[in-house]
């Protein structure tokens, strides 16, 4: 009897026990922050209500309470509180731009008056010429319909006046608001509310809605970089270049549009994303399949920003024939070739017939490394030395007039290129002849007299470090600075901008080791066409951003960012030129955390 009781005691428990994790696991997976990170979204209806004219869209289509209670979780414990603080600030009178402005002008409590009726789906857009529009999806058509009558009465008790227009059965209210040239609004459907800056804007949208043709998602851009995004937990972004097909003179590749499936983890924010470039009808994609990348362990843990991937030469070139990219409404300028216009403006060579056009590559800046003294950040390019072995780059450079010495170092011998400086000769005797040479140059950076003979680190036996001691009434020869410092190990090419860097990538621990880095890549695939990763301030040219210029925006800024691309596709695209869409598709990972 005894042993009955305790093994129906035992049953029991194990029932209890089943029973609660059964419930956990059902919490977790449908009620807790974790589910969006099993979400799986359709793109929602309210997309519809975007007119074909948008330039930037973002579509969320998860709640606002949802995603709160996600970021406090993913937030660390000493840092929630502030996290709080920014959330409540962000939806107050005090929130940025046209957000802050709505709540401040209409004296509107976002908890209370608007976040009761909020639905799960939310669209912000940008339309030229017309501002902003906002749609918001409402779940009590009565209670999002009685504060909008609050804020009009509000409105005219104030004496501002509030005009009401018709446009296809749907009111349209208007009434200016404080720190806004305009504010409309209109319940739409009774199932979304709209607001926009200009009743124009509401008017498009609600043609877009009973039109198609008019809308955003009938359109062949948006339909290409949007199908192809299959990862999508939290909702959707958009971005069209409007000015993709004007002053392309001089350039191959001109990026038209972004889109970007949203997801979240633990640590920042998760995107599939997709760009779609114009190329002429004659420009041929290479081809090439994703490869584990290697080139990282030859990378030093300095590392700060770089952009990695095949067949050097072609990127390179692709590189230098991509159209600068403006983001008009925040004043955002990019150059994809910015790197190259950087190296090319410390380094006069032309790198085109140096660089390999198979094998793994990797550009690296490492920031302001120790003797560098320079604001612009040191750069090493490090590649696969190609097979068969060609001609070593050492005659490549002498060809275009540089010098070539060979210099010790920790790790054997290392080249160092160096262009003559010139220099005015004067006679011997004459009072204008020059007691010394100046010239600015790394602190690290020996100056090296030129000499009529140059070694090259392939056929010098021993170190080789050029001198010359000028004579009494011999003119001293033009000093040589060294620009570029290279060395072969282990079937990789080194090219670094100063000795230092060199040393560092050959000694010091990699990249590929380091557990930030681990971290930041682990969301992404490990076989890839290639990476990109900066910092957000550093990609995007601002040390803090335009719209946030506050401390936090600063450490914001400085937020990592790493990109990987995992496919490239090419189609016709309908344009009269017979050009080629490539599609881009990748995914990238920004870290806040």
């Amino acid at each position: 009897m005894g042993q009955r009781r305790l093994l129906r005691g035992i049953l029991i428990g194990l029932g209890l026990l089943a029973a609660m994790t059964v419930w956990v696991v059902t919490w977790l997976l449908t009620q807790s922050p974790v589910a969006l990170l099993l979400a799986h979204p359709d793109l929602p209806p309210i997309v519809g209500l975007a007119p074909r004219s948008t330039e930037a869209m973002l579509v969320l289509a998860a709640p606002l309470e949802d995603l709160q209670a996600f970021l406090q979780a993913a937030t660390p414990a000493a840092k929630r509180r502030a996290t709080r603080q920014r959330w409540r600030e962000f939806f107050s009178p005090q929130g940025p731009a046209w957000l802050g402005s709505i709540l401040a002008g209409g004296s509107l409590d976002f908890d209370r008056e608007v976040r009761p009726w909020l639905g799960e789906s939310t669209l912000l857009a940008s339309l030229p010429q017309l501002g902003t529009l906002v749609a918001l999806e409402t779940e009590d058509p009565a209670a999002s319909q009685f504060e909008l009558n609050l804020l009009w009465e509000r409105q005219s008790l104030a004496g501002i006046p509030v005009r009401v227009q018709t446009y296809k059965g749907i009111q349209v209210v208007s009434s200016p608001l404080p720190q806004l040239g305009g504010f409309s609004a209109a319940i739409f459907g009774e199932r979304y509310v709209l607001l926009a800056e200009q009743a124009a804007a509401i008017r498009e949208a609600i043609d877009a809605w009973q039109l198609p043709q008019l809308a955003l998602v009938t359109q062949p851009q948006f339909q290409q970089v949007i199908e192809p995004l299959q990862e999508a937990h939290v909702g959707w972004a958009f971005w069209r270049n409007s000015g993709a097909l004007q002053g392309t003179e001089g350039y191959t590749l001109t990026l038209e549009a972004v889109g970007l499936g949203l997801g979240l983890n633990f640590q920042g924010l998760v995107a599939q994303s997709a760009a779609l470039w114009h190329a002429p009808a004659g420009f041929s994609l290479l081809s090439t399949e994703a490869f584990r990348p290697q080139i990282f362990k030859h990378l030093p843990d300095e590392t700060s920003a770089l952009i990695s991937g095949q067949n050097l030469a072609e990127v390179w070139s692709s590189l230098g024939q991509i159209q600068p990219i403006s983001v008009g409404p925040i004043g955002l300028q990019v150059d994809p070739g910015q790197w190259l216009n950087t190296l090319a403006s410390q380094v006069d060579l032309d790198w085109q017939p140096l660089l390999p056009k198979t094998g793994e590559f990797a550009l690296a800046r490492l920031g302001s490394l120790i003797g560098s003294g320079e604001p612009d950040p040191s750069w090493l390019l490090v590649s696969e030395v190609p097979e068969p072995l060609g001609a070593p780059l050492e005659d490549a450079v002498q060809v275009q007039g540089w010098r070539v010495v060979s210099i010790p170092m920790a790790q054997g011998t290392a080249t160092a290129w160096a262009k003559p400086v010139e220099q005015d000769v004067a006679e011997p005797d004459s009072p204008a002849a020059p007691q010394s040479t100046q010239s600015i140059h790394r602190s690290e950076a020996p100056i090296l007299a030129a000499s009529a003979t140059e070694v090259s680190a392939f056929s010098a036996s021993q170190p080789y470090f050029a001198e010359a001691i000028p004579d009494k009434g011999i003119p001293e020869p033009p000093p040589l600075m060294p620009q570029v410092y290279h060395v072969d190990r282990n079937g990789y090419c080194y090219l670094a901008s100063s000795l230092s860097v060199l040393e560092a990538a050959l000694q010091d621990p990699p990249l590929s080791a380091e557990w930030s880095w681990r971290k930041l890549v682990s969301p992404l695939p490990h076989r890839t066409l290639g990476y990109g990763y900066a910092s957000l301030g550093s990609l995007l040219g601002f040390e803090e951003l335009p719209l946030w210029k506050t401390p936090e925006g600063s450490e914001l800024a400085a937020t990592r960012v790493v990109f990987a691309t995992t496919a490239l596709t090419a189609s016709a695209a309908p344009y009269p030129d017979q050009g080629r869409w490539i599609t881009q598709v990748g995914k990238l990972f920004w870290q806040w955390y």
